[in-house]
């Protein structure tokens, strides 16, 4: 039985500066992920507006009071599942596409699995809390060209992430940390009106949080708030090919044991 491979690209360095798209807005790397899958595999091209409204990005809301603010910055862009529905939208015909959940931590050899999906000439995608990965305001999607020894090569903008690195983004849960001087500055200030959002909102204490920082009982840096966004990767494959049919079977990844 052949060993999985241990690394695979779908570009060379020099081919994915010259083909991968970057982000035309805020908010719009999930689109700009999709765009830069659909063109690794060789399919017609959305516009850069249809990708948009196919994964339903979501913008962020300024001069708003402060439980709106924090409700739009909590769904901001879209979510792995939203590029999945997106791509059916706009590349039904030729790709089929599935996304893996790799929180809570699963069981896996990232590098193996990755190679192996890339080598039958899947694209993916990683959906990433950066947040935890290097400070970043924001949960991003990027486009996977490569996997090697060295990391895993990414679009938007062209990088290669070691190992440790890119699991701390994939092992997170859906929590999005906002900084405190953005949601205190927002007029009026109903933070009453959070805990109210959903019983995440309320598990998370939101309304608690902000409070306290207001009064001055908390000097913390950030305030957390439930993110509509799942840590993970989305395989796709072109439709009606073994490959399709492979990644429809396979098996959710097996969680990690304590």
């Amino acid at each position: 039985m052949a060993e999985d491979p241990e690394e695979a690209f779908l570009w060379t360095k020099e081919v994915a500066r010259k083909k991968a798209f970057s982000q035309s807005g805020a908010s719009n790397c999930g689109a700009t992920a999709l765009l830069n899958v659909l063109s690794s595999l060789e399919v017609p091209l959305p516009e850069k507006h249809v990708a948009d409204k196919a994964v339903k990005t979501n913008l962020r809301k300024y001069s708003v009071p402060t439980s709106e603010y924090l409700a739009a910055r909590s769904v901001a862009g879209c979510t792995g599942e939203n590029i999945v529905e997106g791509c059916a939208t706009v590349a039904g015909d030729s790709v089929e596409s599935r996304f893996f959940h790799f929180y809570p931590p699963r069981e896996v050899d990232l590098r193996k699995w990755l190679a192996r999906w890339l080598n039958k000439g899947c694209s993916a995608v990683a959906t990433l809390n950066t947040q935890k990965m290097y400070g970043a305001d924001y949960w991003h999607h990027q486009m996977i060209w490569g996997v090697s020894r060295a990391g895993v090569c990414m679009t938007n903008g062209i990088e290669v992430l070691d190992f440790p690195e890119i699991m701390k983004g994939l092992e997170s849960p859906s929590v999005l940390q906002i900084m405190a001087s953005d949601a205190l500055n927002c007029t009026p200030f109903d933070a009453e009106k959070c805990n109210e959002l959903g019983s995440r909102w309320a598990e998370l204490k939101v309304t608690e949080q902000l409070q306290d920082l207001k009064a001055g009982k908390s000097s913390e840096q950030y305030v957390y708030i439930p993110a509509a966004y799942r840590a993970g990767i989305t395989i796709f494959a072109k439709k009606g090919t073994p490959e399709m049919e492979e990644l429809l079977k396979a098996e959710e990844l097996p969680l990690k044991k304590p």
